[in-house]
């Protein structure tokens, strides 16, 4: 099995093809929405801990061992790729006005898809981390991380973009305002 972060650079790339079809001002209602999500997750992560020591503790009685995490860990999972799902598809959170066209609407589209990549799975490595690797079966495990994936971990959405900045804030919260702003005064 190829290393982590070959099989998130990958989800990610394809996540760049997904903006690059779907165009930048669609991709940025996706954006959004992954933005307050997450923003919730990390302001909340205390009391979400707090709810998540009954999953685990039924995770320990439907998987004895190491695998008391899974339950826990599947929850988030679920809420991430389930709040993506829902973001992609069906009539979205677009931005209103007109494509960039050309070689800059391209590049636009790749960039966002890229960002979007970069929230949702970096979104679910954090939490597949947290909790130990719970998916032996997928052969990831904490122990056997690459130096380049160990150098890859603090630069994960939830721990690079989830550290306050101002007024005890975090960036998820700024930047879901300004993306927020853009899609009122556009």
């Amino acid at each position: 099995m190829a290393p982590i972060e070959v099989f998130f650079g990958a989800i990610v790339f394809v996540f760049a093809l997904i903006g690059l079809v779907r165009g930048f001002l669609r991709e940025l209602g996706v954006t959004l929405v992954m933005m307050f999500l997450l923003f919730f997750l990390s302001r909340f992560e205390p009391e979400l801990d707090r709810g998540i020591v009954p999953l685990m503790h039924l995770g320990g009685r439907m998987f004895p061992g190491h695998e008391q995490e899974l339950l826990p860990c599947l929850a988030l999972m679920f809420v991430l790729i389930g709040a993506a799902f829902v973001s992609y598809q069906g009539e979205t959170l677009a931005y209103a006005g007109q494509g960039v066209r050309g070689a800059q609407g391209v590049l636009l589209g790749l960039l966002v898809g890229l960002l979007n990549g970069y929230l949702i799975t970096g979104s679910l490595w954090y939490y597949m981390d947290k909790f130990g690797y719970p998916f032996t079966f997928l052969g990831f495990q904490a122990d056997t991380l690459s130096p380049v994936a160990q150098r890859i971990l603090p630069f994960l959405p939830m721990r690079f973009l989830a550290q306050p900045v101002l007024l005890g804030q975090s960036l998820f919260l700024y930047l879901a305002v300004l993306l927020l702003i853009a899609r009122v005064i556009r």
